[in-house]
């Protein structure tokens, strides 16, 4: 590394050439060195680039395969819980069909209790009316009687009145009662 060189006067010539005698094998010697260690810089350099690529190539494998694990178990995580869903689905149906049947059977047995409540009403609600028409009948054949009792014991508007048309005399004093 040497400086420019500016145009030399006699002077500074002179204090060139008397410095490079003085110092100037040093100077190359240190611009050697200076020289082996920037070879050396830019080969350790090298290599820890390589050393780095070659991690990070081993990172970016690793990740890969995480990346492609993760993938594969979510893939399966969804597979497994689409089955599960349908696995739920499927029981839903099966237990709505089986309330479904089991209501019908429950309304088919009301419906069978009601109809056998429904026969038993009528048939006493026959006898009811049976019974009835038979104590309307005898209240009837009661009263008919009892219309033909009275009938037959009662007085006759012609007798009630003879009897009445006498008794209204006899009270005057115009009738007079045959002897016995």
């Amino acid at each position: 590394m040497s400086e420019p060189k500016k145009p030399a006067t006699d002077a500074d010539g002179n204090v060139d050439q008397i410095r490079d005698i003085l110092f100037g094998g040093q100077m190359r010697d240190y611009e050697r060195r200076f020289q082996e260690m920037g070879q050396r810089l830019e080969a350790e350099m090298s290599r820890l680039r390589d050393s780095q690529d070659k991690r990070l190539a081993q990172v970016d494998k690793r990740l890969d395969e995480q990346f492609e694990k993760l993938s594969r178990q979510l893939r399966q995580e969804v597979t497994d819980r689409n089955q599960s869903v349908d696995d739920l689905e499927s029981r839903m149906q099966q237990a709505a069909r089986t309330a479904r049947s089991e209501i019908n059977n429950a309304l088919d047995g009301l419906g069978g209790e009601l109809k056998a409540v429904d026969e038993r009403l009528r048939d006493a609600l026959a006898e009811l009316s049976s019974a009835l028409n038979e104590r309307a009948s005898e209240a009837a054949s009661s009263v008919s009687r009892a219309s033909t009792e009275l009938r037959a014991e009662k007085v006759g508007r012609e007798d009630l009145s003879a009897l009445l048309t006498e008794l209204a005399l006899r009270l005057k004093g115009d009738f007079d009662l045959p002897s016995r």
